[in-house]
């Protein structure tokens, strides 16, 4: 018998060219969100989107390139009450 997966629901999705310093501003208030609350909230179009974070977060990193185009990519994913960090530096 074959398990079923839960339907993936997507909350948010939003693309917008930003300024280098924009964006750094948008990723500083997230990562103080996230410091101080364990959670932040994006709103698109009036309507808010809670991401409320469990302690442990698998993080993933990755910077690729094709041609000219560069691609860095920052995910995290978590299940309740997750365990078990896997960390890299950075220098």
């Amino acid at each position: 018998m074959r398990e079923q997966r839960p339907n993936t629901n997507i909350l948010l999705k939003h693309e917008e060219k930003q300024s280098y310093t924009e964006f750094a501003d948008i990723l500083e208030t997230i990562a103080k969100k996230i410091r101080e609350e364990k959670k932040f909230t994006m709103v698109q179009d009036g309507k808010p989107v809670e991401v409320n974070l469990a302690d442990m977060l698998k993080v993933e990193y990755e910077y690729k390139t094709k041609g000219d185009k560069h691609s860095f990519e920052i995910e995290f994913d978590w299940y309740e009450g997750e365990k078990g960090p896997s960390k890299m530096e950075i220098l």
